[in-house]
């Protein structure tokens, strides 16, 4: 399948990266040529330049790949055959009072050719096909407009051409029918006194089914039956009335004339869908084949939740002149997961500020935090993310590249090495190094909790789980320098856990609040469960105590300095 590279486009002002794809693809847009407010601030000394990159490196295998390269003839040269490049410009013509759309292609991205145009028509129109899918799709419009394609008589069999005879006598006597009822040839009569008392002419006016006059096609409308159910019922309901709309445009993609790549423009599809037939319907764009191309503009996360090799495009403010864009690919180690972990990043998309945590737990205190200090969070663009474990990677990769900003809190975790069960490797510390890209690789560190007795070696699980806080402390101590640009780059380690750095923030009155002696391991015996018991209890004070400590930094980031009432 083609790879097409991110739009670019320079000097243009309020136009969406699909009005982007139009220009280039569609004729009808092209030869209304640019308007003075296209340009950005009305800066028409500029020159619009919108550009698409094609992908050709599996030019030997894709029939797509191949057909591209036989139409372009002489504007691909052997510098670079692994890319091709189309561009339009829009000069603007002070005396017409427009910007001059130009159309230029070739594989050398500073020295495109221009492509010859035969009026509004080029190169392009015999090569792209564009299907504009608009938000607003009208079943009854959709089918009434292609009728004559779904239904082409070129088609009929002999079988067909017999039952069209037989149909269309039974058109005729239905009319003679028609005719001879009391009703109709009284109403006839009534209505062509009436019209001759206005025009003398001599004309009558007859009553007549279409049926016979316009063809049987003509009446056709689309019903639904259900299984084992042989009543009809009409295509009520506007998310149906839609998918079933889509289903038509599918079926004529698949009748398109060969020799032209299809590609769909697809805008919000979302309205008057609800949620299960997004998720559906994100199944059908990004596994069917008649999808193999399309530009999709939503809001909706749920259209996302099936998405793999995809290019995203984020337009994130009105005052921005750019915006960012990121080629998403599942990676191999989740393909297994993809619907999971797609479900919990889709949504992360949309916000402008992302803080990631590892588990429900995390997500519960903290929604609760924010519910006290900070309801709208989310109104201000702030999501908080868990990520079902430590695997922070493929979101922090996905969020950055197109420039949300990201804050991770992750624990300060020792993991004993297996068959060596004194020695532990630094994950936790080494997790957030590996979200700085950084190379370097933490020594494993010993922790000796056996003691002897009777000249063998024991431990109690109380002493080992005490040697091990001693142990992360010391560790947290001793890479303070490390843990500092962490918190430069918005990584947040705790000392030790969540459990314990909520300890730390609220000292005795974490035990009241849950009438523990030992509220940290009560806490992490029941992870989730405790910690909802925790959430029912706090207090506004409660909250803006642990906000407001040096531990919860990561979270204070979703909320503005003056209603946290502490610094950063």
């Amino acid at each position: 399948m083609l790879g097409f590279y991110t739009f670019q486009c320079f000097s243009l002002t309020g136009s969406s990266e699909r009005q982007c794809q139009k220009l280039i693809f569609h004729h009808t847009f092209r030869k209304n040529g640019f308007n003075e407010t296209d340009f950005f601030k009305k800066q028409t000394d500029r020159i619009i330049k919108i550009t698409l990159g094609v992908d050709l490196t599996d030019r030997t295998v894709n029939d797509d790949s191949k057909h591209i390269i036989s139409k372009v003839g002489g504007a691909r040269t052997s510098d670079d055959l692994n890319n091709f490049f189309f561009q339009i410009q829009g000069e603007f013509d002070s005396s017409e009072g427009i910007g001059i759309p130009k159309l230029l292609w070739g594989n050398k991205i500073d020295d495109l050719i221009a492509v010859s145009q035969e009026g509004i028509f080029s190169p392009l129109d015999k090569l792209f096909k564009v299907v504009y899918v608009d938000p607003t799709i009208d079943l009854a419009m959709t089918f009434s407009k292609n009728r004559k394609r779904f239904f082409d008589q070129n088609k009929l069999d002999d079988n067909d051409i017999g039952l069209s005879e037989e149909i269309k006598e039974l058109g005729i006597e239905l009319n003679t029918k028609i005719s001879s009822m009391n009703l109709i040839q009284s109403f006839q009569s009534t209505i062509t006194n009436e019209y001759r008392k206005l025009k003398k002419e001599n004309i009558s006016i007859e009553m007549k089914s279409e049926l016979s006059i316009n063809g049987y096609f003509t009446n056709l409308v689309p019903y639904i039956r259900k299984d084992e159910d042989d009543n009809m019922y009409p295509t009520s309901g506007d998310g149906r009335k839609k998918i079933l709309a889509y289903s038509l445009l599918n079926y004529l993609t698949q009748l398109q004339e060969e020799g032209k790549i299809i590609i769909y423009l697809i805008e919000e599809p979302e309205n008057n869908l609800h949620r299960s037939m997004q998720i559906a319907l994100s199944k059908q764009l990004f596994e069917s084949k008649v999808y193999n191309y399309f530009f999709l503009s939503t809001h909706s996360s749920e259209l996302l939740y099936e998405m793999d090799e995809a290019s995203l495009i984020r337009i994130y403010s009105k005052d921005s002149i750019s915006c960012e864009s990121f080629i998403y690919r599942v990676d191999s180690e989740f393909k297994s997961l993809r619907k999971e972990l797609n479900r919990s990043l889709s949504t992360a998309l949309f916000a402008e500020k992302v803080l990631l945590v590892e588990g429900p737990s995390e997500k519960a205190l903290f929604e609760k935090i924010l519910e006290m200090i900070h309801p709208i969070y989310e109104l201000d663009g702030g999501y908080i993310l868990e990520v079902n474990g430590i695997k922070f990677e493929p979101y922090v990769k996905v969020l950055r590249g197109l420039n949300i900003s990201v804050f991770i809190k992750t624990d300060n975790d020792l993991k004993a090495k297996k068959n060596h069960p004194t020695t532990f490797d630094i994950i936790g510390m080494q997790r957030c190094l590996n979200l700085l890209d950084s190379q370097e690789r933490l020594e494993p560190v010993e922790i000796d909790y056996y003691h002897k007795r009777n000249g063998k070696k024991i431990f109690t699980n109380k002493t080992k789980l005490n040697k091990i806080k001693e142990k992360k402390l010391e560790l947290y101590i001793l890479y303070s320098d490390k843990i500092r640009e962490m918190v430069k780059n918005n990584i947040y380690l705790s000392k030790l856990d969540l459990e314990n750095d909520l300890h730390e923030a609220l000292g005795n009155r974490l035990g009241e609040l849950l009438d523990e002696k030992d509220p940290v391991k009560y806490l992490q015996e029941h992870k989730l469960l405790n910690m909802l018991e925790l959430t029912t209890k706090l207090t506004e004070e409660d909250c803006r105590k642990i906000i407001n400590h040096s531990l919860f930094r990561a979270l204070r980031k979703l909320v503005p300095n003056e209603v946290s009432g502490s610094g950063r």
